[in-house]
């Protein structure tokens, strides 16, 4: 076996898999469609268990350091009331962190080089390696490159939510629900937000939270179901939602 560990997949779930390896002292390759630094679809939100984890790795610091503001206190807005108040901290970690994930991801991939591990970028997976009934390895190809081999004591599929690591091995599902929600956020500057608020309105739902660079997310939450009358008009549908929380909107439309 060339390596003894190959992981598909080098965002949040791949880089830090294949660090914690390479930092035992395993031969690892990181495979990844994409390069970093660059965006993926994600509600951004990292909580404190999360940010314990930065910590315990040696990376709190880099995160801290991207010019994304720590978050210590929330706001949870159901209309007639609001409640806020500060999540219990988590081995001494009281913070949460809303990084943009193409902060986040290179930060990870960095560390996972770092320790050691072979990252190749722009490198599709086609097809998995089998020999004596279990998986042994990968096929693929670099962007406009030729079909290459690589083989490994074990494979790790941890290249997301549409899997196709997964879809190779017919791997079965287990606790599936059907999706509730549709989303769509975008990023604002000169919206002040001092930590993450949430709105919880009828067929709705809006959180705010501070990133990086001095911008703030903002998403917008449907019922998964309203997806196709969103899509037709995003911005105003958006919009409306806005308005929903006064004193949010009036920050937003200024």
């Amino acid at each position: 076996m060339t390596y003894d560990a190959i992981v598909v997949g080098a965002r949040c779930a791949g880089s830090p898999t294949a660090m914690l390896l390479a930092r035992r002292g395993y031969r690892v390759l990181l495979l990844d469609r994409a390069g970093f630094p660059s965006d993926a679809l994600s509600t951004h939100y990292v909580h404190q268990p999360g940010v314990a984890h930065l910590k315990r790795w040696g990376l709190l610091d880099r995160v801290a350091a991207s010019n994304c503001p720590p978050a210590l206190r929330q706001r949870v807005d159901f209309g007639p009331f609001a409640i806020q108040g500060t999540p219990p901290p988590v081995d001494g970690v009281a913070e949460g962190y809303a990084p943009r994930r193409r902060v986040l991801d290179a930060i990870l991939a960095e560390a996972a080089v770092e320790a050691g591990v072979e990252l190749r970028e722009h490198f599709g997976v086609e097809e998995l390696l089998v020999e004596g009934g279990r998986v042994a390895g990968v096929r693929g190809r670099p962007a406009g490159g030729a079909m290459v081999s690589e083989t490994a004591s074990i494979v790790v599929g941890a290249d997301g939510l549409r899997s196709a690591v997964a879809r190779m091995v017919d791997a079965p599902a287990y606790d599936t629900r059907p999706p509730l929600t549709c989303a769509f956020y975008s990023y604002w500057d000169g919206v002040p937000v001092e930590g993450p608020e949430l709105y919880v309105r009828p067929d709705r739902m809006l959180v705010a939270s501070p990133t990086n660079d001095g911008l703030t997310i903002l998403i917008v939450f449907w019922p998964n179901a309203a997806f196709a009358q969103v899509s037709a008009d995003v911005e105003r549908a958006y919009m409306a939602a806005v308005d929903l929380a006064p004193g949010l909107a009036e920050r937003v439309r200024a």
